[in-house]
């Protein structure tokens, strides 16, 4: 065979250049299609950063596809990359030479994924309502920049309108137990969380967070089933072994949870809730040494972690150093209390929604008070959007920009509260 195709090139070679490149040519379309084909399927399963590797494939052999630019800008818009997404997007304009409705939708999305979800809102739910084909990608997309923006009564909307579309996929579920967990409704999230886990039950993401919070409501019958089965699909993470090791410290198993814990930690050094655990053990066995520095570290990377001030309140009890026991203890009454006051001012804003500046400047100081910065300080922005005057919402501000030693930042603001009068620039 191999010598006629020799005695064909040699004869017509021409011919021959030409059939080899041809069948290139195919081969570079079919491997072009089958990688559109995976793009297509990574995203419908939340995979956007395998899509855009399987995208950049197609650009090669497709440069000049306005289709394909438009996924490349949904994926990478998607996984964050906002530069990226509106540069595909205005390829498109080039290639299209104008705005289609697709290409106008993906720019309205990347502006609500960029901080301007409010603003585009509303054109964006007349996309929904004119039964655009593009209804879950839109509530999904202000879902997220809802959720995002700490904005949980938006975004339960249109999480709950997206699962009515599409009451099979598990994400919607998922994503509303997580705000519903910062709505403190617990039970509403475990609903949602055990029927995204029904629906995606290979989901080790979903499952351990599951097993987590029946950890955290003191159930570990509930959560060993979840972290057995997890330690069998995953033996090797770190994160497993660390709630299996807390779960066997609730049974009682202090040995088989120390072994767990202690392997875990080396690769979770700072996993809060691993080192709580550690710490607890350490004062079952009089380490009250261990303990303390254990806590202390807890302390350093959550201030407002005021199981960690109650445990370390006995480990200084231990060492009768009883001041600082008592010192621990008031911390642990002033987070506690703090951080309840500052979890039923969110609960009521979500439930009923208001206009007050007052109450965004409340919920924004008590969260800034236990450590809760970058919550606080969006909820003092809200405070300033709905009046740019608002004076404890600039004192707030200042007194925060103080502390972190940003002494520019703070004058901006110090200077607003000597001219209460004065009307805001619009």
């Amino acid at each position: 065979m191999w010598r006629s195709f020799a005695r064909i090139i040699r004869r017509r070679p021409k011919t021959a250049l030409l059939v080899v490149l041809l069948a290139a040519a195919a081969a570079a379309y079919l491997f072009a299609l089958i990688q559109w084909h995976s793009a297509q399927v990574a995203l419908q399963d939340g995979k956007a950063a395998d899509a855009r590797k399987h995208l950049e494939c197609c650009l090669w052999v497709w440069p000049r596809s306005q289709q394909v630019h438009l996924v490349s800008a949904r994926a990478a818009r998607i996984t964050g990359d906002f530069e990226a997404a509106e540069t595909h997007l205005n390829r498109c304009l080039k290639l299209g030479q104008g705005a289609t409705q697709a290409i106008q939708l993906e720019f309205l999305l990347l502006r609500a994924q960029t901080g301007e979800a409010d603003d585009v809102a509303v054109t964006l739910l007349e996309y929904i309502d004119n039964n655009t084909e593009e209804r879950a990608l839109i509530l999904q997309t202000l879902a997220r920049a809802f959720m995002h923006h700490l904005r949980y009564g938006p975004a339960y909307v249109c999480l709950s309108r997206w699962i009515e579309l599409q009451p099979a996929l598990s994400r919607p579920y998922y994503w509303r137990g997580w705000v519903l967990e910062r709505l403190n409704n617990s039970d509403g999230a475990m609903k949602d969380y055990l029927r995204a886990l029904e629906l995606e039950p290979g989901s080790l993401m979903i499952r351990l967070h599951v097993a987590e919070m029946y950890l955290a409501d003191n159930k570990p019958l509930d959560a060993v089933a979840h972290l057995e089965r997890l330690r069998q699909q995953a033996p090797d993470r770190a994160d497993v072994r660390a709630r299996l090791g807390q779960c066997r410290y609730l049974q009682g198993q202090s040995d088989e949870a120390r072994r767990l814990l202690e392997a875990a930690v080396r690769e979770l050094p700072d996993d809060l809730p691993l080192l709580l655990h550690l710490a607890k053990l350490d004062l079952q066995e009089g380490k009250a040494i261990d303990a303390e520095r254990r806590l202390r570290h807890i302390i350093k990377l959550d201030i407002a972690y005021s199981e960690a001030h109650y445990n370390l309140a006995s480990a200084l009890q231990m060492q009768n150093r009883l001041d600082e026991a008592k010192e621990a203890l008031a911390q642990y009454t002033k987070y506690r209390t703090t951080l309840e006051q500052a979890n039923k001012l969110l609960r009521h804003e979500a439930q009923h929604p208001s206009n007050d500046p007052a109450i965004a400047t409340e919920i924004g100081s008590l969260l800034l008070q236990i450590g809760h910065e970058r919550s606080g300080t969006y909820w003092l922005d809200q405070a300033l959007l709905r009046d740019p005057n608002h004076q404890p919402a600039h004192r707030a501000f200042a007194e925060f920009f103080d502390s972190k030693g940003l002494a520019d930042k703070a004058a901006l603001h110090r200077r607003r509260l000597n001219e209460p009068e004065k009307k805001a620039a619009p």
